[in-house]
This record gives C-alpha cells, structure tokens and sequence, in this order.
C-alpha cells in the first residue's frame, strides 16, 4: 500500500454556524479524544519517514481547541514531517490561538462567501444571522498577530456571480496569501441548492481571474489562486502517463483517511456516515483492501472525464461532486 498521504481529522461534530450549504450536517455533535486523535496520527505517520498533511476540520475544530492544541504539539513533539493546516469559520479566533498556531507553523484556512450581503444568504447562524462580521473580526485577530491565511469561498448558484468580490475582500483584508474556490458539494445540507451552471462559472473565473490581475498591478501584493496553483502542478507534473490520473486526488490513490470524532475511518471526507466508504476505526486499524477497493471504484466511475481534451491539463474533476450531482455508480 502506498503511504497515508492526506489524514483529516474531524475534531467535532459541533459547529456554531448552520451553513446552508454544509456537507458536513451528518455528523453527530460529538467530540474528539486525544486518544483517537493520537491512534489517528500514529496511523497515518506510520514509521515518521513519510511527508503527510494533517487537515484539522470540523464542524468547527476551534470548539475543541483543547484537542487541537494537543494534536498539534503531539506532531511537533515526535517531530513527524506533517504540514498541519486548520480549516475554520474565523469565528471563534482568539489572540492565544493566533499566538499558538503561528508558533507552530499550522496554515490557517477561513470560510466566507463574499461581501456580507452575499456571505449572509448562505452561512448563517443557527438562528439565521449573518455570519460575516464575526468572519471578519476572527480575520482581524490573525492580522493584529501578523498571521496570513487562506480564504475559501463555497461557491453556489446563488453567489456564483458576485464571486469577484471575493478577490476585492482579500486584498482588502490585507492578509490573505491564498484564495480557493470550492464548488458545491450535494451533501448534507448541500443537498437542497443548486450547483454553479458551467457557463455561469466559466464567465465568474474569468472575472476573478481579470480583477485579481489588476489588484495586483496596483497594489503590488500577490494574492494566489488556488485553481491556477493545482493546474501549475498538474502542468509540471504531468507527464503524460496513467500515473498521472487524478494524481491530486489522495482518496482515489488509496493514500487518505479521514476520522470521525468516534474513530470511524473513510476514504472521503464528504461521505462520512456512508457505510460504502467506512474502512475501519483507529482501534482496530485500516482495512487497506477495502479502502484500495474504493479508490477503484472511484477511478471507474470517474473514466468519462479521462475522454476530455482538456484532461491533460485539469488533472481530472472532483469524485465528491460528481456523486452528489450524478448519483453513485
């Protein structure tokens, strides 16, 4: 089996916001040990050779900061080769965590969606509120403390237009290195709303793409754009062969697990709670014939996309949302 290359840890199922559009909704409001945190790690980092990115997600991970901090330190302490990055809303920030993340090298990714009248349609509270100023507030703790971060826009029907002004409030902030673009994923609550028309999101990118330039001519601050990064590496990569099929897609490869707060492992973070896609638990251990299985099975489903000119250069498109979108195969 080749190495765990990408181990997600869903810290909690909790979350302090109730996103229209979550695949994640499933999930229990149950915490994460540190033991299954631990036994997680120890899985995936094997006999510590490997390079391995570790994704802390949620619900919110910032809800259960206290197995958070401990995972981090536990990685830092056996000196694993792990890039540890958080994906967060930015609500709960605080300065001890902008402190504590900082000083241990943990890449920082906020959710928002747009200006606040675009953001506010689709991440909301559980009461219905606008999400945006408390976004905007957790964003200006990591400024204070000097903290860059990425920001990540879930992109739906409803906001596929207005996706510029994602850029204009990037450059804005002041802090952000990073932007990416996530398209709906139909599960979990995601299920009820409509995925972006290609058309309509051709025409957006080409804006992003157009207004970032610009931004940059005139403020001389480099912001990059998550797609044009991964088609740069599939470009520089690719050389052509099978191996280069979905090479950025760790789940197909057999090379991901992502964790529960239980301990259940599955091979794909969008199909938590799908017994298809569970492959063992951290307390008994991976069962790799079953998690190869499904990477096949996803490789399979996938074989129209190989059929496209465009292939080559795109690497190949996203089995999470093709199975929402299409249905299972």
């Amino acid at each position: 089996m080749a190495p765990i290359k990408m181990l997600i840890l869903n810290l909690t199922g909790r979350c302090n916001f109730a996103c229209r559009y979550c695949y994640a909704s499933p999930l229990p409001p149950q915490d994460m040990t540190t033991e299954v945190a631990h036994r997680a790690v120890d899985l995936a980092a094997g006999d510590g050779a490997h390079r391995f990115v570790l994704q802390l997600t949620g619900g919110e991970p910032l809800l259960n900061w206290p197995v958070l901090r401990d995972v981090v330190l536990y990685v830092r302490e056996r000196n694993l080769p792990a890039q540890v990055q958080v994906q967060t809303n930015g609500s709960l920030l605080t300065d001890e965590m902008a402190v504590f993340l900082q000083a241990q090298r943990v890449g920082i990714g906020v959710s928002l969606d747009g200006r606040p009248a675009v953001n506010d349609a689709q991440r909301v509270y559980p009461d219905g509120r606008g999400t945006s100023a408390s976004i905007v507030r957790g964003l200006g703790v990591l400024r204070r403390h000097g903290v860059g971060c990425g920001l990540t826009c879930t992109v739906t029907q409803a906001n596929v237009k207005a996706l510029p002004q994602v850029i204009e409030m990037a450059h804005a902030l002041g802090n952000v290195r990073v932007v990416g673009f996530d398209l709906l994923r139909q599960h979990g609550r995601g299920c009820a709303l409509r995925a972006p028309a290609p058309a309509d999101m051709t025409a957006a990118w080409k804006l992003v793409y157009a207004r970032n330039a610009a931004l940059e001519r005139m403020t001389g601050v480099h912001i990059a754009l998550s797609p044009v990064e991964k088609a740069r590496r599939v470009a520089q990569a690719c050389t052509g062969c099978e191996g280069c099929d979905f090479a950025h897609c760790y789940a197909m490869h057999a090379e991901q697990l992502v964790v529960n707060p239980d301990g259940t492992l599955y091979a794909e973070p969008s199909m938590e709670g799908q017994p298809d896609f569970a492959v063992g638990d951290v307390f008994t251990g991976v069962d790799y014939a079953r998690l190869l299985a499904i990477g096949e099975r996803m490789s399979r489903a996938m074989e129209f996309c190989r059929e496209c000119p465009d292939f080559i250069r795109c690497g190949g498109g996203c089995y999470a949302r093709w199975f929402g979108s299409s249905g299972p195969v």
